[in-house]
């Protein structure tokens, strides 16, 4: 399927910051509670969508379609012919590594969010018995 700049635009952001999110609960310490586990995983399924659809869109994105019609008529007689033609411009990625790339962004993803909720259902918070 052939996506619009946009459509890889806004894919794109929400792939990249789910990825820049990963990241950073990586480099940071964060706490492994229920809660967190599950807030985590909620906010990063989007990024799975996304990536799944930059892998499975291909290397061409198109910019625009344009519909030419021309009416073209004869002199000698009423005869009328109408011609229409659609030229769609795209732009074409140099290299199709990027299709591997969001691949393994959305298998990380994934991984990710199944350690999650792996914890959730395995994690026992500590209740507090003052």
């Amino acid at each position: 399927m052939a996506l619009s700049i946009i459509e890889f635009g806004v894919y794109g952001f929400i792939t990249y910051s789910s990825m820049l999110m990963l990241i950073i609960s990586v480099i940071k310490e964060v706490p492994t509670t229920k809660y967190s586990a599950i807030t985590r995983s909620i906010y990063l399924i989007p990024g799975i969508v996304c990536a799944y659809i930059l892998a499975s869109s291909g290397v061409q994105f198109s910019v625009d379609t344009v519909t030419t019609t021309n009416l073209i008529r004869n002199e000698n007689s009423t005869e009328t012919w109408t011609e229409a033609t659609n030229q769609t411009h795209a732009i074409i990625l140099e290299d199709p590594v990027w299709i591997t790339v969001h691949f393994l962004f959305f298998v990380t993803l994934i991984v990710y969010v199944v350690t999650q909720v792996l914890i959730l259902f395995t994690k026992h918070d500590k209740m507090d018995k003052s």
